[in-house]
């Protein structure tokens, strides 16, 4: 008998289950679970800091900091160590934490040291798997950072020193195919820069940045920048669109606005991804583009005086690659200002986080919305929204969401105030961590959910561009072999609603093999370029009826990446 597609009801049986196992342990204590709509755990009551920053390592571990001059957190340096900085403008003397290392496997954190302010800053995940942070404010807008991974409790933060020539405060990180990574905009930065650096010029002018700025408002910081398929830039500001040649420092093409006009960058906060990128051997790949939330006009000046405007409940949806591109519009189940939007390894995206009224920024956003929303991008539009279960936690503004390679969204942060503030506010400062887990983690798919057993990516060996590639995955149920594919995403950078250098893969389905009792051999190809695949690490799944493996860590590396 065939088996039935995702199906988006489970039992109540399951439901006792999870109660009952999840009360016997230690660090879980809190479940929220309703038919179809995922699950939440509470992984950590505190880790001492609010996750204002995410990026998840190949190690599976989670770098998390938040900022300097918040105060003393409530997590301590180890060995007596202290931060001792006449710049800071806050605590010069300090022996607490502002950043911590989450081992995911283990469930434990520990704390890590930064020298200078990282408060809104950006990052990527170079080829070799080092995390090279950029920028921050006070005396940590200037800088880089080096985080090099390992599997013990030795490596901490390296500071490079003033790396950046511009100040780098609400920028843009995103890797490039070289390995370099390329740092757009910050507050009155209206150019771009590259790291490592050559020696061509330092600092490009970007005039988009100048065009998009609202006087006195800004609406165009933390920018959405996707890196197209041909190797241009799809940068997005405010409310429109520019597809951006940064090796001649041209505008390739100009986009229109959204329609409405509203903005949708920070202050006036939404979330964008790029949609999963699929038949990558064709002469021509669509990307689309998917923007949501954020504030309607006004909203920020409107909140200076005690008004707090409903958010946006629309998406803007746009094929970038189309001759005479145009945004089409989707009303979303709630309105939502500084949501998260996180790429699922079945291509599904999930929105969550956020507010229901007002705009990012100190004392800014009311009515948190608890409920994430999952968006199917392949199904009919109309259709593509569903409601998900609510967490117990409001996550506001500094809130962040990044995937984890077994499926799940690790979720943290919040903290709408100028320092630590945990009484006698609206929104206390949030120190928790909790997990997500979308439906497709219900065990009563597991019969349909494929096991990897083996890759021609193994541990240590990397693939290359353009290669045949094998997995070999376990299926205890009868499998429908065009239901079955392989997907790659590559892990994020989070904070203030965006996923930096977040992108999914579908390698797509050459072959299935039978070569065993429930086990099978698929063949794929791996993408062709770096322009589609920048060098480094990725997650790589085998899905089958929308239900994903756990994923599997490979390196894609070409000889033209720098790291």
């Amino acid at each position: 008998m065939s088996q039935p597609s995702m199906p988006r009801y489970t039992s109540i049986i399951f439901f006792l289950f999870l109660q009952l196992f999840f009360a016997a342990q230690p660090c879980h204590r809190t479940v929220t679970y309703a038919a179809g709509g995922g699950l939440w755990q509470l992984l950590q009551n505190s880790i001492g800091i609010t996750a204002m920053h995410m990026q998840l390592l190949s190690n599976d571990r989670v770098v998390i900091y938040d900022r300097t001059d918040f105060g003393r957190s409530n997590l301590s340096l180890p060995d007596g160590k202290c931060r001792n900085d006449s710049s800071e403008l806050v605590i010069k003397y300090d022996c607490t934490a502002h950043s911590v290392e989450y081992d995911v496997l283990a469930n434990r954190f520990r704390p890590l040291m930064v020298q200078s302010d990282v408060w809104c800053s950006s990052g990527a995940v170079v080829p070799d798997g080092r995390l090279i942070q950029t920028g921050g404010f006070n005396d940590g807008e200037r800088k880089v950072r080096i985080f090099s991974p390992c599997n013990g409790a030795d490596c901490d933060w390296e500071e490079v020193g003033d790396g950046l020539k511009a100040k780098r405060w609400y920028a843009t990180s995103h890797i490039l195919p070289d390995g370099r990574q390329i740092i757009i905009g910050g507050r009155r930065q209206f150019n771009y820069e590259f790291y490592p650096k050559s020696s061509a010029p330092n600092v490009y002018s970007l005039p988009f940045l100048m065009e998009t700025n609202d006087r006195g408002i800004e609406n165009n910081l933390y920018p959405f920048v996707f890196l197209n398929g041909d190797g241009n830039l799809f940068i997005f500001a405010n409310n429109r669109a520019i597809l951006f040649d940064h090796k001649t420092n041209k505008v390739v093409k100009t986009y229109p606005a959204i329609p409405g006009g509203d903005p949708r960058s920070y202050p006036s906060t939404g979330s964008a991804v790029l949609l999963p990128l699929k038949n990558l051997q064709a002469s021509t790949i669509e990307a689309e583009v998917l923007v949501c939330g954020g504030a309607p006009k006004g909203s920020f000046a409107k909140v200076e005086n005690g008004t707090f405007v409903q958010a946006l409940d629309t998406c803007a949806r746009i094929k970038i690659n189309d001759p005479n591109p145009r945004w089409v519009m989707e009303t979303m189940p709630t309105a939502r200002v500084m949501g998260d939007m996180t790429l699922l390894p079945n291509g599904n995206v999930l929105i969550i986080n956020g507010a229901g009224a007002g705009t990012a920024g100190w004392e800014k956003g009311r009515d948190p919305v608890l409920n994430p929303v999952l968006y199917r991008p392949d199904d009919a539009s109309g259709s593509r929204f569903e409601l998900q279960n609510p967490s117990t936690i409001p996550r506001m503004y500094h809130s962040t969401a990044i995937l984890l390679r077994d499926g799940r969204v690790l979720v943290g942060g919040s903290n709408p105030h100028i320092g630590y503030e945990f009484t006698g506010v609206l929104f206390p400062t949030e120190l928790s961590l909790e997990a997500f887990s979308p439906s497709y983690l219900d065990p009563n798919f597991d019969d349909l959910r494929p096991t990897i057993v083996s890759s021609s990516a193994s541990e240590g060996k990397n693939i290359g561009y353009g290669q045949k590639l094998l997995v070999r995955f376990k299926v205890t149920s009868k499998i429908v072999t065009d239901m079955v594919s392989v997907t790659m995403v590559a892990p994020a950078f989070n904070t203030h609603s965006f996923s930096m250098n977040h992108r999914l893969l579908v390698l797509g389905n050459e072959k299935v093999t039978v070569v065993g009792t429930s086990i099978y051999d698929i063949q794929v190809m791996t993408p062709p370029s770096g322009d589609l695949a920048p060098s480094g690490h990725y997650m790589l799944y085998v899905v089958h009826q929308e239900i994903p493996s756990e994923g599997l860590w490979v390196k894609i590396l070409t000889e033209m990446a720098r790291w």
